[in-house]
């Protein structure tokens, strides 16, 4: 049988998912971030830095980090926003015959609309179960005036050698390369390789994408969200990353 439980994850409040054919995720109620996805008789999909303060105050660097309202630099907010360093509500939690679930809350308070001048709350929903971890961001705007935001789920993959990995259904799609000042690029290859620092934003990219490395595959599919990011520090920007291995780049890639 499958259980859904709070646990503490290296001092974090967190919720653990098990579906009833042994899938399991992690989540901490520090920013909702699913930090361990193990599909049913598989290993670790996620990555998750052991360099990682995990402290309660700092952004956690790996899993799946929630974007709100602003991604990246891209404003005066701090880098992604305003909710991947607060705490979440549970405000669900079971287990059915497929899956484990949970569903986790947060609004603004006094904090928030110091940065940010705006009643929202955010929602988001994670579901596992087989090879499957499904996640569902749900935006509120309880206020009269409308705003205008960024989200985004900013996932690390675990991979075993990024110079092995590929990844497919970007082709001829336009992105912006954070590298070179935003730069508007059209990618003219048929998959993509990294060989070096990737930092890429891809507009209006197709909504399933497949990441290949030897000996398996995975496939990330999103509704609703038109762009897709793709990032890896490579060898000298992660190194003057304070929360990563020199060596971390191998074994990540955000998509």
């Amino acid at each position: 049988m499958g259980s859904s439980a709070t646990i503490p994850f290296f001092g974090l409040e967190s919720v653990v998912l098990q579906a009833p054919d042994g899938a399991t995720a992690i989540v901490t109620c520090h920013g909702a971030q699913v930090v361990s996805w193990i599909p049913c008789g598989d290993n670790e999909r996620l990555f998750l830095s052991p360099k990682s303060a995990l402290d309660n105050r700092s952004p956690i660097r790996g899993g799946v980090p929630v974007v709100f309202p602003q991604f990246a630099t891209y404003g005066c907010l701090p880098n992604h926003g305003l909710v991947r360093t607060r705490d979440w509500r549970v405000v669900a939690l079971d287990t059915d015959e497929c899956c484990g679930r949970a569903k986790f809350r947060i609004e603004d308070c006094s904090d928030t609309r110091m940065l940010w001048p705006h009643a929202f709350a955010c929602e988001l929903s994670v579901a596992v179960s087989g090879a499957r971890l499904e996640l569902q961001m749900r935006i509120e705007n309880p206020g009269l005036e409308p705003f205008d935001f960024c989200a985004g789920l900013h996932t690390y993959l675990r991979v075993a050698d990024i110079h092995a990995v590929r990844v497919e259904g970007l082709h001829a799609a336009r992105y912006r390369d954070r590298t070179r000042h935003d730069r508007e690029v059209v990618d003219g290859d048929d998959t993509l390789s990294v060989r070096g620092e990737v930092d890429r934003i891809y507009v209006d990219a197709r909504e399933a994408l497949v990441v290949r490395e030897n000996g398996r595959s995975m496939h990330v599919r999103a509704h609703s969200f038109p762009d897709v990011v793709v990032w890896n520090p490579w060898k000298d920007k992660c190194a003057t990353l304070d929360d990563m291995p020199n060596d971390a780049y191998q074994h990540m890639l955000c998509v």
